[in-house]
């Protein structure tokens, strides 16, 4: 089994279930829960810092035979997480909503596609592990 390629899959499924905790945590202050909000500012760190371990672990995955296009996509996410984050603080609430939405859906788009990745390390993969064994 690939270390690297199970530390994408944590971080692409931590991620996808932060910010799917962030659409809760924003109804739940739209139907009046105030303390909502705090969570919901502590999500959006959280979700934007994993963002850019995630962008990492996704780069070694390429690095170790992984699909490079996955680096891509991650960089997009933490790109539009930071929009997101920042447009959230700038209180641009007709930018924030629908960005969160079409991150929500990006997220899980990527996480879907990480998952379909096979375990098994290919050639570059298995270079990288015995390099470690020594």
């Amino acid at each position: 089994m690939n270390t690297i390629r199970m530390l994408a899959r944590a971080t692409t499924a931590t991620l996808a279930v932060l910010v799917l905790a962030q659409a809760v945590f924003a109804g739940s202050f739209l139907a009046g829960q105030y303390n909502a909000l705090m969570l919901h500012a502590v999500g959006a760190r959280a979700s934007t810092v994993l963002s850019v371990v995630q962008l990492l672990v996704l780069w070694l995955v390429s690095r170790t035979g992984g699909p490079r296009r996955l680096v891509a996509i991650g960089a997009l996410v933490t790109a539009l997480l930071v929009a997101e984050f920042a447009s959230g603080e700038l209180r641009l609430t007709a930018l924030h909503v629908p960005l969160g939405v079409l991150l929500i859906m990006g997220i899980f788009q990527l996480a879907a596609s990480v998952w379909r990745l096979p375990l098994t390390a290919g050639p570059a993969e298995q270079r990288l592990e015995i390099g470690r064994a020594h």
